[in-house]
């Protein structure tokens, strides 16, 4: 996909850019209809530029088509250059779409009278609204709605969105919201008018969030990455139960993970959890519960002290320091490893990466706000930095070939050269004490920022641990385990679902049975006991540490 080095340029791909190059509109004509945009945020609905420019008379219906198939070929040709989304090209999905839609209306002429009387009666004035949107390939649509919220409500949310950096609302919450659009929000019936988007084609059953105009401004830093697919009216943001605590960013990487993922079954499966969501609202609305869970700063989990952060908190703080993530067999072997555990003392950040130990923290009385994978957190990290100069990456581990193959791999998806340099160290490098000093010096020479190292736990935290000191420009130390291998192809991951059930490590023994069940079916097993010992407060730290023993290095 084409990585633009000055989104200034895409100002030119604008519609009123190419109505004015071409001669069909003056700059007055222009600003006149930008300005009377701008009015319509103080009412309850929106106007297209376009549709601006022809009630203006400025130019016919006929020249503003042909405008808009001229933006649409440019975007196709210059921006959105890669091989089309596979879920822009499904037969089936687009088929799905049209029958739920069809259904969806059925359901939405059946409710509109009582609806449109109970919205009238709440706040006289339009009992629709039509929210600017972008859909696939950068395309403006209006996104219809029942109105929930007084009609100059939309002025303040925009102010007050702006203010907050696009942290989203709570939609109970929301500036200007009437008692009868909280009512329907709750029960999710504002949303049915967005069948008949589907129904256009301008949006899909599953997508990404539709973002906004603001949030795809041509001058700003938004991913235009994500309109490779068709916005959706539910998806994995929809679903997700920190959606209204996100940060735009934390959204953006929700939309990533869907794009990158994306499968007939995943669409399935956001269907049936959104279903059940939204038949279960009546209930939620009757016996409210607390959106915010009280959280500790850091989780004990048998001497090892958790950071309890959210992957985007982590994203943001990260500006310099050595970064482990603990699971199950880390928990284990630092009961009886000295040097691993005086390792661990030294990082700045532990986070956690195994969803059995989301479940020990909740059983402790002590919840974790999230996990957080070195195989999910790089990709991630990644991405936050794709237009950030200053940070480059140096990928350590894997066999030989390997950590080419992912650099490789990771610059076409970033869409810039954000790993320059990778190694993959010969098997036992680590006492190899002039191999290490090599490997330091091509570290070094590259001038990467962010060290990378995928070669196995406890070696690659004791190698960070031991050698940290003397890189001269690194600033971000990542032990990311098996991500090497993930990024490059070689090993494939456990199911998503797999994962989020805790039982990614039934998966690993039937791939590599040899090699890893005696770790997951004899080392770890005893960590339950332990846990146990720990919640009746019977568990005795190792003799070389106590509990409590780690400190925070920020």
């Amino acid at each position: 996909m084409h990585s633009w080095g000055n989104l200034g340029e895409m100002a030119n791909y604008s519609l009123g850019s190419i109505l004015l190059r071409e001669g069909l509109i003056t700059e007055s004509q222009l600003d006149l209809a930008l300005e009377k945009q701008s009015q319509q945020v103080e009412t309850a609905g929106w106007q297209l530029l376009g549709d601006i420019l022809v009630e203006l008379g400025a130019i016919t219906r006929t020249e503003l088509q042909g405008a808009l198939d001229r933006q649409a070929k440019l975007y196709d040709l210059e921006f959105f250059n890669a091989a089309p989304h596979p879920s822009t090209t499904s037969l089936r999905k687009r088929l799905i779409d049209i029958a739920g839609a069809i259904a969806g209306l059925i359901i939405t002429a059946v409710l509109l009278p009582i609806v449109a009387i109970a919205i009238y009666l709440n706040s006289p004035g339009p009992i629709f609204t039509a929210q600017p949107r972008v859909g696939l390939r950068g395309k403006h649509f209006l996104l219809w709605r029942f109105r929930t919220t007084t009609p100059n409500a939309e002025a303040l949310r925009l102010q007050v969105a702006r203010q907050k950096g696009y942290k989203l609302f709570n939609p109970l919450d929301e500036p200007g919201i009437t008692f009868v659009g909280k009512i329907l929000r709750r029960l999710y019936l504002d949303e049915l008018p967005q069948f008949f988007n589907v129904l256009l084609g301008d949006m899909s059953l599953v997508g990404t969030r539709p973002p906004t105009l603001d949030e795809v401004n041509l001058y700003s830093t938004s991913d235009w990455q994500r309109l490779v697919v068709k916005p959706g009216i539910t998806g994995l943001w929809q679903i997700s139960h920190r959606k209204y605590r996100m940060s735009f960013e934390e959204v953006l990487k929700i939309d990533f993970s869907y794009i990158d993922g994306w499968r007939q079954q995943l669409d399935f499966k956001i269907l049936v959890k959104t279903i059940l969501y939204v038949l279960s609202s009546p209930i939620r609305a009757l016996h409210p519960r607390s959106l915010s869970p009280f959280y500790n700063d850091s989780v004990n989990i048998l001497n090892v002290s958790f950071d309890n952060i959210s992957a985007m908190e982590l994203l943001e703080k990260l500006q310099r320091g050595v970064v482990f993530t603990p699971n199950v067999d880390h928990l284990m072997k630092l009961q009886k490893d000295p040097e691993f555990f005086k390792t661990y003392l030294n990082a700045d950040y532990r986070v956690c990466d195994s969803q059995i130990l989301i479940y020990a923290a909740r059983f402790l009385g002590t919840p974790l706000k999230e996990k957080i994978s070195g195989s999910d957190f790089f990709p991630t990290f990644c991405r936050f930095h794709r237009n950030n100069e200053e940070t480059t990456i140096f990928l350590l581990g894997g066999a030989e070939g390997v950590a080419d193959r992912a650099k490789a791999k990771i610059n076409s998806k970033i869409g810039r050269e954000i790993v320059i340099g990778s190694h993959s160290p010969s098997f036992g490098f680590e006492k190899n004490e002039q191999e290490c000093q090599d490997i330091i010096e091509m570290v070094n020479q590259s001038r990467a920022t962010v060290l990378a190292v995928g070669v196995g736990a406890p070696k690659q935290e004791k190698w960070i641990d031991k050698y940290k000191h003397q890189f001269t420009h690194v600033k971000i130390f990542l032990a990311v385990g098996a991500t090497i291998d993930f990024e490059a192809g070689t090993v494939k991951r456990a199911p998503v679902w797999m994962s989020k059930l805790g039982i990614e490590w039934l998966y690993r023994i039937y791939a590599d049975p040899k090699r890893l069940w005696k770790r997951y079916l004899v080392e770890d097993l005893p960590f339950f006991w332990l846990l146990l010992k720990q919640k009746i407060g019977k568990y005795t730290p190792p003799s070389f540490g106590t509990s409590g023993s780690f400190s925070i290095h920020k």
